[in-house]
């Protein structure tokens, strides 16, 4: 037809040109980004961190009312409760208030659980759509937000993670996932894909069988990730001493 938009302005297709050129781009915004932070002194450091957490927190708000607004409402898939919609705030926050146990969090849970969103995206709408544009802005600012801050913790502040920080991590974690499933159960969702949702199988949780041993291998699954970002105390540098939350 002529003068209709190109399909991928309107449609977005994991593993197309358009996911490729996400991935191009985020990686160099974050090694960009963290190679600079990473050259600063402590004072200009910390303007950075407070100007990175405050972009971060407007722009999860924003996204989180778009999907509050009645064209766009849906009580199954609209509230902020995936990890990664919880983690956009949390993540933005560990920048501004120096806690540890915050910046495990970020840490473990932006790296064992929020990366997935990059490696099996879910198909929708594209950057041009007329209507749901801003899924796609959204989805991805705010995944790239919680992963690129999680790698900025490491590299231009060079957290290392202790055993602590992964006893932290791991009890935020599943603190998340028995809240979700309870309110899952009660409320027939899925957020958190630890309810009774039917697999469509677009995402990692949908090729881990039927509702509930689902959640077993979720868990588990999820419990190894955390386990895996303990890889990062191999990285040579970071932390001088140990930091009191």
């Amino acid at each position: 037809m002529n003068g209709a938009a190109p399909d991928w302005t309107v449609h977005f297709t994991p593993y197309s040109a358009t996911h490729l050129i996400v991935l191009v781009v985020f990686a160099c915004w974050t090694v960009g980004v963290c190679f600079t932070a990473s050259r600063l002194g402590p004072g200009e450091k910390s303007r950075m961190d407070r100007v990175i957490a405050t972009v971060g927190l407007a722009i999860s708000g924003l996204y989180g009312l778009w999907w509050l607004l009645p064209g766009h409402f849906d009580f199954e898939r609209s509230l902020p409760l995936h990890v990664c919609d919880v983690m956009s705030f949390v993540s933005p926050l560990s920048l501004l208030v120096r806690s540890r146990a915050l910046r495990a969090i970020a840490v473990f849970l932006g790296l064992a659980f929020c990366t997935q969103a990059f490696i099996k995206p879910l198909s929708g709408a594209g950057p041009m759509h007329p209507q749901m544009w801003g899924q796609f802005w959204g989805f991805w600012l705010t995944h790239g937000l919680v992963v690129f801050i999680a790698i900025y913790w490491v590299w231009a502040h060079g957290f290392r993670p202790t055993m602590r920080d992964l006893r932290v991590a791991s009890a935020a974690a599943w603190v998340y996932v028995i809240g979700v499933f309870l309110l899952d159960a009660v409320f027939h969702l899925n957020y958190g894909y630890v309810g009774r949702g039917t697999a469509t199988g677009e995402t990692m949780a949908d090729q881990l069988g039927p509702w509930p041993l689902r959640v077993v291998w979720i868990t588990l699954i999820a419990q190894g990730g955390l386990i895996g970002v303990m890889l990062l105390r191999l990285i040579p540098g970071g932390e001088r001493r140990p930091e009191v939350s």
